[in-house]
């Protein structure tokens, strides 16, 4: 059969009905609801992406340099459904900013950008958030059997949570270098939010010039989710780089009052490039999991001290008295194939899931090999928080692998998504390999390329290059 070109209608294969509603699984991210008071051990930072609501996770595959019907950089958000037999390319969606009916892409639109989900309707069923463009996000709202209908905000670098508590799932955005906008959830189909609140992110050190939003999580294990954001130093090339790390606790009124810095081991402020929260150590409170993998972002210049992964373990304080900051590098023992931190990339697109379904999150990172490849590393949480013990090399690539780690079978353990960042890597497919009992298991993965979700991809663009999350 012919390959079909990306067209700009929404198009969703189905070979199999979709399951009824049920309670989303827990294994490699949470919904960003929650009832009640007190700590919690939500694994929310890998994808939070179940759209028909049976329970099993759907894959988020995107892709911000596609070009779209001739449109350089229009990107495309590519839905693969989960099932009891894990992902189904069958059964997909291919989402573009010109299917939405609210305005074609231009050049350099970049849709998929910042994708993540979140129940922002309250209907059981995660919906698809994204950004396009440097000021725009789109919610596309999800039914049983597609995700269709969408709605346009004004804002930047989306993420969900539930900061005052009340069950809902709500939306925050970026409004600029110093201002972020909570909208509370239920929202209504045309994008009404509950209630709106403005958050003033203004740095109170002189060096820091641009507060970013990069993640969302309960640090505090008070009930309520908290924000993480990066402080950055603008140097002369003015590309913001991240200096420090702090955190904003939710509140009942839904607001967010900022709190400390986080720190490494030695009392330093902990910063990095990417974040992800998880509880590695199953107390309740989650941790924030730093990844320094460079000194600049896209530039490969080596950290001071070599590239590395850190971990502020939460607590009621916003960061635990009674466990240390741990540090990842090439010389923590126990760690597998070699890998060197003395070099830029260690540490690279960290995700958390619970791959062996213990209850603890575990962390997969990409870090660069001694013969010049990059390892995808498992490290396991357990109750002393996170070591090299027991770690796993679930493969190894070129370039540079993207990561996500999601249970898209429903078995309470997630399953590793493994994409490359650069065209012309490998074979261009991506790889979803199971978690069990006993980890991630890399022996026959599932394979999907772009032919399996009717794709034909022109020069230049990046089957696999980010997942939603």
């Amino acid at each position: 059969m012919r390959k079909k070109r990306l067209v700009s209608s929404i198009a969703l294969a189905a070979t199999a009905a979709c399951g009824a509603p049920g309670t989303p699984s827990d294994s490699g991210a949470g919904s960003g609801s929650h009832s009640g008071s007190g700590p919690r051990a939500d694994l929310r930072s890998g994808p939070r992406s179940d759209f028909d609501g049976d329970g099993m996770g759907d894959l988020v595959i995107t892709d911000t340099s596609a070009t779209v019907n001739g449109t350089y950089a229009a990107g495309y958000a590519a839905v693969v459904r989960g099932s009891a037999d894990g992902p189904v390319p069958a059964r997909h969606q291919v989402i573009t900013q010109d299917s939405l009916g609210l305005g074609n892409a231009g050049t350099g639109g970049r849709f998929g950008r910042h994708a993540t989900s979140g129940d922002l309707d309250g209907d059981g069923r995660s919906d698809l958030i994204t950004q396009a463009g440097s000021r725009t996000v789109f919610i596309v709202w999800a039914d049983r059997e597609t995700l269709a209908g969408a709605v346009r905000l004004t804002g930047a670098a989306p993420h969900v949570g539930d900061f005052d508590g009340d069950g809902h799932t709500d939306l925050v955005t970026s409004e600029g270098p110093s201002t972020a906008t909570i909208r509370f959830g239920p929202f209504n189909r045309v994008g009404k939010p509950s209630r709106v609140k403005s958050v003033d992110l203004t740095t109170d050190d002189p060096a820091y010039y641009t507060a970013s939003l990069v993640g969302v999580g309960d640090v505090t294990g008070d009930g309520r989710d908290d924000l993480v954001v990066t402080w950055s130093h603008v140097y002369a090339d003015e590309m913001p780089t991240p200096r420090a790390t702090v955190l904003y606790r939710g509140t009942a009124d839904g607001g967010l009052t900022k709190g400390s810095r986080l720190k490494d081991a030695r009392g330093k402020d902990m910063f990095g490039s990417s974040v992800t929260t998880a509880d590695v150590n199953k107390d309740g409170f989650a941790d924030v999991v730093v990844g320094l993998p460079c000194e600049i972002v896209g530039e490969e210049t080596r950290p001071a001290g070599g590239s590395r992964l850190m971990v502020a373990y939460g607590g009621a304080a916003g960061q635990s008295s009674g466990l240390k900051a741990t540090t990842i590098n090439d010389s923590t023992p126990g760690l597998p194939g070699s890998p060197v931190s003395t070099s830029c990339g260690f540490g690279d697109s960290a995700t958390a899931g619970d791959v062996n379904g213990d209850g603890y999150a575990d962390i997969a990172f990409t870090a660069p090999t001694e013969d010049g490849e990059s390892a995808v590393l498992v490290l396991r949480g357990g109750p002393g928080g996170l070591t090299g013990q027991g770690a796993q090399q679930a493969a190894s690539f070129p370039g540079t692998p993207r990561l996500a780690l999601l249970d898209m079978n429903g078995d309470q353990a997630a399953d590793l998504a493994i994409g490359t960042l650069f065209p012309g890597v490998g074979d261009g497919k991506v790889r979803i390999l199971r978690g069990g009992p006993s980890g991630v298991d890399p022996a026959g993965p599932t394979l999907i390329g772009p032919a399996d979700l009717g794709l034909t991809p022109r020069p230049g663009d990046g089957f696999g290059s980010d997942f939603g999350h």
